[in-house]
Formats: C-alpha cells, structure tokens, sequence
C-alpha cells in the first residue's frame, strides 16, 4: 500500500498548499530531469514485467479511514524496482503505479493538480530510496542495511509530503496527521519491506512466478486491511451516533 498513494485535495484558500504542490512538482520534474543522464541500457523483460505488475496491484487500493488518502498494494514492486532495477527504471515504474493509482473512481472527479502532486511524491520517494539503498555499500553496510535504509527512506519520503499537504490543506496538525498515517500503513511497509527481501535474497532477475506469488499475497493483504479498516468504520459509526443524539437532547432541553 504505497501510502503515498492519494493525498488529500487541495484546499483552493490555502496558498502554503499550492506553494508546497509546486515545489514538490519542481522537485521531481528535477529529478526526471537528471535521471535521463543516468540511463546506460534497460532491463528490459524484467522492467516490463515489474512495470505491469505494479500498475495492475496499483488499482486495489484501500481508503485509508479518518484521513483524505488511500493506500494500494503495489509498494512491494516499487521497492523490487529499487533494489533490482536502474535508476530511471525505478522511477518509471513508481511513477506509473502511482498515476494509475490517482485515478480516481466513479463518482470521484479527476483532480490534475491531485495526481500530479501524487506522482511527484512517488518519484521523490523512489529516488531517494534508491540513492540511499545503492550507496549505502560505501558506508560498509551489508546488503540488508542497505535494504532496509533504502525501504526506510522511501518511507519517510512517501509519507512526510502527504502528511503535510492533508495538514495545509484541511488545517490539522502536520505531526498527528503524520502519526495516524504511520499507524495505518506501518505494517504495510514492514510487510512489503520483508517481500522485497526476500526477492532479493532469492537473487537472479523479477521473474512471473515470483512477481505472481507476491501479487497472491498482496491480494490477501489487500483483503485484510479491507476487513480491518470495514470493522474501524463500523465501531466508529455507533459512538458518532451517539454524540449526535446526545447533542440534540442538549438542545432539546435547554
């Protein structure tokens, strides 16, 4: 669930907001920029199928309750790309899964300035998850720290931005927002974490009965996060009903 996913719309009265989707635009369109000077040859059966992979799982995705975003289960891939893949080819991939991801579904309308501030922060993250991961070796870390440092990074790069825009744009508090997303999607990421892991301890290219595999689990993830954030949205309906109630035989009595 590559939280990252959704962030909230922007409110039109908030200038901070507007400033911060710009700047996070300029950031990544930088980062496209640059990453046209890096490409030396393509991984191409392997980036295909990571590619298609990830923007299939990228459309199950969940809404994440109390706050305006959602999560999909196309993390695990987008983490395999950074681990397996160059640098433009895993920015490719985080880039599409989260555009396809953005489209939003009836009777949502489609929001430009929305998707465009979520794939910046995809390809913001998928950079520096991959700078960190790739030159962690120099600083002697083993190919698991180095691992974990790049998911690490990823994460708090994903979900740091969209933190802060639901903050600017629905004026909440950016930490206790960034709170309840870590809450939500934290197990998330250590589960997609450890699957990249485990990927990358089988070594060898992204084959089908690999990305296949990981696609039955992040169903069954999928699955069960539903249930879970079905059963939040039940219990919270009862205690809102109630304060509903008890406000209007406040009313009635006074």
């Amino acid at each position: 669930m590559s939280t990252l996913g959704n962030a909230g719309t922007t409110n039109s009265g908030s200038q901070t907001a507007h400033v911060f989707v710009g700047f996070t635009g300029i950031c990544a369109a930088a980062i496209l920029v640059h990453s046209l000077f890096t490409i030396h040859g393509w991984h191409s059966w392997e980036f295909l199928s990571v590619l298609v992979v990830a923007a299939l799982t990228s459309r199950l995705k969940i809404k994440l309750p109390g706050l305006n975003g959602n999560m999909s289960v196309s993390l695990p891939f987008i983490l395999i790309a950074m681990t397996q893949l160059s640098l433009p080819e895993a920015l490719a991939v985080a880039a599409s899964s989260i555009l396809i991801q953005s489209v939003p579904r009836a009777p949502h309308k489609f929001k430009p300035v929305q998707m465009m501030f979520n794939v910046s922060t995809g390809l913001i993250a998928a950079e520096l998850g991959w700078q960190t991961l790739h030159r962690a070796p120099v600083l002697n870390f083993t190919s698991t720290l180095s691992l974990l440092a790049g998911c690490a990074a990823y994460f708090f790069a994903s979900t740091i931005p969209v933190a802060m825009i639901i903050s600017l744009s629905e004026n909440r508090k950016a930490f206790g927002t960034w709170s309840e997303i870590v809450h939500l999607s934290f197990p998330y990421y250590l589960a997609s974490t450890g699957l990249a892991s485990i990927a990358a301890a089988i070594g060898g290219n992204a084959s089908w009965p690999m990305l296949v595999g990981m696609s039955l689990v992040m169903f069954v993830t999928y699955r069960s996060y539903r249930i879970y954030f079905g059963l939040v949205g039940t219990s919270a309906a009862p205690s809102s009903t109630i304060q509903s109630l008890k406000a209007k035989s406040a009313n009635a009595s006074s």
